[in-house]
């Protein structure tokens, strides 16, 4: 493909169709809704559906399933292509006109835009159902985000993938330069542990420390010694990331109180190594509790599993994306990230892949993704629709062949 031909297919969308993208983006920003409570979004994903000749069903509660063409399934290939629809439990700082009308609930993670790129997707297919070699089927998930998350876990139980060979899904990522993609086979994001620890000792007055087992103490400690965990237990082949992200304790200035509570997370890119933290992380936790005489208490929850792209995949979606912005632009450059994504449930059924669109811009800071001051990059919806058709053709092609 040309220079030309893959401007052509980035800018493929009709500009009447880009601007009524645009203004649903900003509509679903204007309204965004918390994990496994998408009612609007989900109403609003459907009638677009509806009236571009698909039977969407619901699934998840609030996600949805669309199929292409369901003829066709179990007779030739399927891929899926994902978009998240919730929103985060966080304010809003900007001045946009659309911005977030609810108090407590932000489109702050871009899943505003990955919908509306994914609708843009279903409306250029709605065109082409008899010239494709196969099935597509569109899933529009609840609940990436967050303790409320955990939607495409519950979508698999529902059969969102049976007779599904592939699956791709998208992220934009203000922390690579816009207009670049970045995909890596393999581990692509973390598996998280989040903790909360509870330390109990004996209050007192703060004249008389030694009458109390004093929590906040302890708390410290812990807190560098958990550091521990990283640069003594994995050396420099390293492999995880543990950050404790709040500690409470105490009221006034003159009690040392009975309680202080921590928590953080475990971010790790290989189950084992994710094990052997948590087990030092228990074993120092013992310890300290023991040296201060206080009581510690460790609620541990373990989240989304390693997200491991198929390698016949992120090659598919290299060549995609070589062929649409040229291979300069295309690297697993700052893969894997800390981050993790309920994708990798996606993933471990069946093979996949999962691909960052960049979207910092030149000479700025851009406010990344969870800031109160995000905003998705509307110029990135022509490059997501055709990253997702382009992989549609690739695959369905290469599929049908094999």
């Amino acid at each position: 493909m040309s220079a030309s031909d893959s401007a052509a297919a980035i800018d493929a969308l009709p500009s009447a169709l880009l601007a009524e993208l645009r203004a649903i983006r900003h509509d679903l920003h204007r309204h965004p809704e918390l994990g496994f409570e998408e009612v609007r979004t989900q109403a609003k994903v459907e009638r677009w559906l509806r009236e571009r000749g698909f039977a969407p069903r619901a699934c998840a509660g609030t996600g949805l399933v669309a199929d292409l063409r369901p003829d066709l399934i179990g007779r030739a290939p399927t891929i899926a292509l994902r978009a998240d629809l919730d929103c985060l439990p966080m304010e809003e700082s900007t001045d946009l006109p659309y911005r977030s009308i609810h108090q407590g609930r932000a489109h702050k993670c871009g899943h505003d835009g990955h919908t509306t790129i994914l609708m843009g997707v279903a409306d250029r297919l709605a065109g082409r159902r008899a010239e494709l070699a196969g099935n597509v089927r569109l899933l529009f998930q609840p609940a990436e985000e967050g303790v409320r998350g955990g939607g495409a876990k519950v979508m698999i139980a529902e059969g969102a993938l049976d007779n599904v060979d592939e699956v791709y899904g998208l992220h934009n990522w203000p922390d690579y330069p816009a207009g670049e993609i970045r995909v890596r086979a393999g581990a692509t994001m973390a598996q998280v542990h989040a903790f909360a620890l509870t330390i109990t000792g004996i209050g007192g007055h703060g004249s008389q420390p030694q009458l109390c087992r004093d929590p906040i103490v302890a708390g410290a400690h812990l807190v560098s010694a958990l550091q521990t965990l990283t640069s003594r237990e994995l050396g420099h082949a390293g492999g995880a990331v543990v950050s404790v992200t709040a500690f409470q304790a105490g009221t006034t200035n003159n009690v040392i109180p009975a309680e202080a509570r921590l928590q953080g997370t475990i971010r790790s890119f290989d189950p084992a190594i994710g094990e052997r933290v948590v087990r030092r992380m228990r074993a120092i936790v013992a310890g300290v509790a023991a040296t201060f005489e206080v009581a510690i208490d460790l609620d541990l929850h373990t989240g989304y599993p390693v997200l491991v792209n198929h390698p016949r995949c992120a090659a598919a979606v290299a060549r995609v994306a070589g062929a649409l912005i040229g291979d300069a632009r295309v690297s697993d450059a700052g893969l894997p990230m800390a981050g993790a994504e309920d994708f990798a449930y996606f993933a471990q059924q069946v093979p996949g892949a999962y691909f960052f669109l960049g979207a910092g811009r030149p000479g700025e800071s851009t406010p990344c993704c969870h800031h109160p001051d995000f905003d998705f990059d509307d110029a990135l919806i022509p490059l997501g629709v055709a990253m997702f058709l382009g992989l549609v053709d690739d695959r369905l092609a290469a599929l049908a062949a094999s």
